[in-house]
């Protein structure tokens, strides 16, 4: 049996990345409306509805999106927005999946690599025989309708979903919690599958085998090598009170992606970017240094562990490009990556 959840402190908030609201500009004309008073109402700034770095509190976007819908009088408008949104959101889990093998296989690692995400949801993978269930569970009581919330969810993992097989996965069903909306049948047209409202849970009900269904990206050794990375993330995750291990610690969890930032890190931490500048600088900390540190590691590792380019590598570190990467790598060692890669073979064998 579950635990009972913990109820949400609107005083000290979960955040969430404003990279949800995402395509909200987009789906609010085409059905002809103007969010501004819904934003001014939630204390969320314009800027944020346009790609940005920025964590926000969970309550403000389902305040937002709940006063949308109803003064638009439109209770599809969650639906609305994942659709606009670009087909993964997720960039640090992103990174795993699209190397995996099997849709299966991408899922279970999006539940394990969840943490990184989001403190507030969770998915559960249940297996009903011929068909499995992907459940959206929350991990906080938050007690306001979360219906435009949900709906996005699960719009957008199936978006991602489907994004990955290559628009070659099938639904058997959507199961909605909230009550059924006049937009059902744009709905099923969306997902190719019937949509069913007032039951026990939110979630995506397909075939069994569709787990089976390939992705076409899978990369075997840079999926086990990425993946290894990410778990020992989640296992690790620093006390708060430890402010080089969190910084850190965020820091390897955002690399490769536009999040791995000083700013971005300062939202995660709920504070603004003068306040940690001068908690780091006390403790004797420079960010910059730390970004280098962590790139330069996981860049050896790589080197030493993976048969991974020197192109891909600088994408997966957050150069700009190869030429980059290899000017701060021998800037480090001395040596260019592939150099440095080739004598440290020859010294170990």
């Amino acid at each position: 049996m579950d635990s009972p959840l913990k109820h949400y402190d609107r005083n000290a908030p979960l955040r969430m990345s404003a990279d949800i609201l995402l395509g909200t500009l987009e789906a609010a004309a085409g059905i002809g409306i103007d969010v501004s008073a819904s934003l001014e109402k939630s204390g969320i700034d314009r800027r944020l509805l346009h790609p940005c770095d920025t964590f926000i509190p969970i309550h403000s976007i389902v305040d937002f999106f709940n006063d949308v819908a109803e003064h638009a009088h439109c209770d599809y408008f969650g639906f609305l927005v994942a659709c606009e949104q670009p087909p993964s959101r997720y960039s640090h889990i992103g990174r795993v999946i699209k190397f995996a093998s099997t849709i299966g296989q991408a899922i279970n690692d999006a539940i394990s690599l969840s943490l990184l995400n989001s403190e507030f949801s969770r998915w559960e993978l249940v297996n009903e025989g011929e068909y499995t269930a992907l459940i959206r569970r929350t991990r906080v009581a938050l007690n306001v309708p979360m219906t435009q919330l949900q709906t996005l969810a699960i719009t957008s993992v199936y978006k991602s979903i489907n994004s990955l097989s290559q628009n070659k996965f099938e639904l058997h069903q959507v199961h909605f919690s909230h009550a059924p909306t006049d937009y059902r049948r744009k709905m099923e047209e969306y997902f190719h599958a019937p949509v069913s409202f007032n039951q026990n849970y939110n979630g995506l009900v397909f075939h069994s085998k569709a787990l089976d269904t390939p992705i076409p990206t899978a990369d075997p050794e840079l999926y086990q090598f990425l993946l290894k990375q990410l778990s020992a993330l989640v296992a690790t995750r620093p006390q708060q009170n430890n402010l080089l291990a969190t910084v850190t610690h965020h820091i390897q969890s955002t690399l490769g992606t536009t999040k791995c930032n000083f700013d971005y890190i300062s939202q995660l931490l709920g504070m603004h970017p003068r306040k940690l500048q001068r908690r780091m600088r006390a403790e004797g900390i420079h960010f910059k240094q730390l970004l280098n540190d962590v790139r330069q590691r996981t860049a050896e590792d790589f080197l030493i562990n993976s048969s991974a380019s020197i192109l891909e590598l600088s994408d997966l570190l957050g150069y700009q490009n190869a030429s980059a990467f290899s000017r701060a790598f021998k800037r480090a060692t001395g040596l260019p990556p592939a150099v440095w890669q080739q004598q440290y073979r020859a010294d170990t064998h």
